[in-house]
C-alpha cells in the first residue's frame, strides 16, 4: 500500500474525511506509527545491504554512508585478504592502541564506531589506504509522498493504520477505542515479526542430489540434528 492508500484506509475506519482529519495531522500519525514499528528491531530482512568502503591516505577514519544503520552492522571484512575485523568499543580501542603510526604498513584487526565514522585499529600509517566490505542494514526512512510505499514489510502496512487510528481516538480523548486499536497494532506487529524474522531452517541433506544409479534411487536423507 502506498501512503495515500494508508490515509484512505485510516479515514474510512474512522468514518471521517480529509477536512476532519487533514493530511498535515494524519501524516504525523502515520510517521509515528512507522517509526515505532521499525524501532522493534534494527535488522529487518528487506533492508539487508552491503557497502564497499575505503580509508584513504591522511584520513582518520571512514565516514559511514548516510543510509547505513550503524547499530545493525553485522561484519567488516578486509577486501584484499578476506579476513574479518573484530568490532570493539571505541574507548577500548583508544586505551589499547597508540593514536597513530608514523610510517610503515599496518594491517588493521579491529574496527570501532564513533561520531558516524568507522575507525580501524591499529591506526593506519598516514600514507596508507585500506579497503573493507561492510555488511549491515539500511536505515528505513519515512516518506509521506502520496505515491510512496512505506519502507517496511507489506505485512506491517495495515498495522500502521491501526496505530494512527489509536492516535486519532486519543486526540478525541476516547481511551477505550484508543486502547483497542493500539492493542491491534501491537498484536499485528508481534505476529508479523515472528514470520518476518524467522530464520532459515536446516533442510534434510540429500546425497547425490536424488540421482538414480542402476535404475534405483540412490540417495540418503539425513534429518537435522535433534529431529
Amino acid at each position: 500500500m502506498d501512503t495515500q492508500s494508508l490515509r484512505n484506509y485510516t479515514r474510512a475506519q474512522l468514518e471521517v474525511d480529509d477536512e476532519e482529519l487533514p493530511d498535515a495531522i494524519l501524516n504525523v500519525y502515520l510517521q509515528d506509527a512507522f517509526e515505532r514499528t521499525i524501532a522493534m528491531d534494527n535488522r529487518w530482512p528487506r533492508n539487508e545491504g552491503s557497502w564497499s568502503l575505503s580509508q584513504l591516505p591522511g584520513n582518520d577514519g571512514i565516514t559511514c554512508p548516510p543510509d547505513m544503520n550503524i547499530p545493525s552492522v553485522m561484519s567488516v571484512v578486509a577486501t584484499d585478504n578476506g579476513y574479518r575485523l573484530a568490532i570493539i568499543a571505541h574507548e577500548n580501542a583508544e586505551d589499547q592502541f597508540v593514536p597513530i603510526n608514523s610510517s610503515g604498513y599496518v594491517e588493521p584487526l579491529y574496527v570501532s564506531f564513533w561520531a558516524g565514522k568507522m575507525h580501524l585499529w591499529p591506526r593506519l600509517a598516514p600514507e596508507q589506504s585500506f579497503d573493507i566490505q561492510v555488511r549491515a542494514y539500511t536505515q528505513p526512512i519515512w516518506d509521506n509522498t502520496a505515491s510512496a510505499i512505506p519502507d517496511l514489510d507489506p505485512r506491517l502496512h495495515i498495522a500502521l493504520c491501526y496505530y494512527a487510528i489509536a492516535l486519532a481516538y486519543s486526540a478525541q480523548e476516547d481511551e477505550v477505542l484508543e486502547g483497542v486499536y493500539m492493542a491491534r497494532w501491537n498484536r499485528d506487529v508481534m505476529q508479523s515479526i515472528r514470520a518476518i524474522m524467522e530464520p532459515v531452517h536446516n533442510h534434510p541433506l540429500v546425497l547425490h542430489g536424488g540421482s538414480r544409479i542402476g535404475g534405483t534411487p540412490s540417495y540418503v536423507i539425513i534429518p537435522p540434528t535433534g529431529a
